[in-house]
C-alpha cells in the first residue's frame, strides 16, 4: 500500500537537509549532487527506507548517482530526440523552399541583417502562411510520434534510474524487461500521475520566483516523487 501522506510529508522533515537540497538544485551540474540526494530518498540505495530525509553524505557518491540519473533519462529520450531533429529539419528545409519564391528581393539579407522589423515579418507570414500548411501537416504525425516517445521516455524513465540504483550496476536501466513490468502497474500510473500534478502544482505557485521558485518546486517535488516510486518499486 503506497503511504502518499509519508511520501508529501518527506521533504519538511528536516527543514536544513531540505535547505541545503534547494540551494544545490539552483545551479547546473552542482545540482547533480541534489539529483543524486533525491534519488537516494527512495530507500533503494545505501539508505533503508525511511520516513524522514537521509544524512547528506559521501557526496562524490551522490554527484555521480545524479549524474547517471540524468544520463539515462537522456538515452531513454534518444528515439524522442531523433524523430523531433528529423521533424525539424524537414520542416526548415521544405519551408525555406516553398518560401523562397515568394521572398521579395534582398529580404533574407535584411533579416540577417537586422534590417527587417518583427511587423514586416509577421504582414510576410500572414499574407504567404497557407504555403506552410502543406508542410505542417506531412510534419504533424512526426511531431506527434515524437511527443508519444518523450512521454514513454518521462513515464519508464523513473523505475530505470531505480532500477540501477538498486543493483548499482549502469546497465539494470536498461533491462526492458523488469523496467516494463515494474511500469505497467496501476499503482506505478497512479503514482507517476499524482507525481507529475504534485509537480506541476509547485512550479505554478513557484514560478515567479526567479531560479529559486523552480530549485524550490524541483527538489521538494523530486523528494515525493521518489519517495512514492520507491514504495512502488518494492511491491512484488
Amino acid at each position: 500500500m503506497v503511504n502518499y501522506e509519508e511520501a508529501i510529508k518527506k521533504p519538511f522533515t528536516d527543514l536544513g537537509k531540505l535547505f541545503l537540497g534547494i540551494i544545490l538544485s539552483i545551479v547546473p551540474v552542482v545540482n547533480w549532487f541534489a539529483q543524486g540526494y533525491i534519488i537516494e530518498n527512495s530507500g533503494l540505495g545505501k539508505n533503508k527506507p525511511s520516513k524522514k530525509l537521509t544524512e547528506w553524505k559521501d557526496l562524490p557518491d551522490l554527484f555521480i548517482k545524479g549524474f547517471l540519473s540524468y544520463v539515462i533519462i537522456f538515452i531513454y529520450m534518444i528515439p524522442a530526440i531523433i524523430v523531433f531533429t528529423i521533424a525539424i529539419g524537414y520542416a526548415a528545409s521544405s519551408l525555406i523552399a516553398v518560401f523562397s519564391g515568394v521572398l521579395p528581393e534582398g529580404f533574407m539579407t535584411s533579416l540577417m541583417a537586422g534590417q527587417v522589423t518583427n511587423e514586416q515579418v509577421r504582414q510576410f507570414l500572414s499574407q504567404h502562411w497557407m504555403l506552410a500548411l502543406p508542410t505542417l501537416i506531412t510534419v504533424a504525425p512526426l511531431i506527434l510520434l515524437g511527443l508519444v516517445l518523450l512521454l514513454v521516455a518521462i513515464y519508464f524513465s523513473p523505475v530505470a534510474i531505480l532500477n540501477y540504483l538498486k543493483n548499482k550496476k549502469f546497465c539494470k536501466a536498461f533491462d526492458f524487461n523488469f523496467v516494463i513490468s515494474k511500469a505497467l502497474t496501476v499503482n506505478y500510473f497512479i503514482v507517476w500521475i499524482i507525481a507529475g500534478i504534485i509537480a506541476m502544482i509547485l512550479k505554478a505557485i513557484l514560478f515567479f520566483i526567479p531560479w529559486v521558485g523552480f530549485a524550490i518546486a524541483y527538489f521538494i517535488s523530486g523528494i515525493i516523487a521518489y519517495s512514492l516510486f520507491g514504495q512502488v518499486f518494492r511491491e512484488k
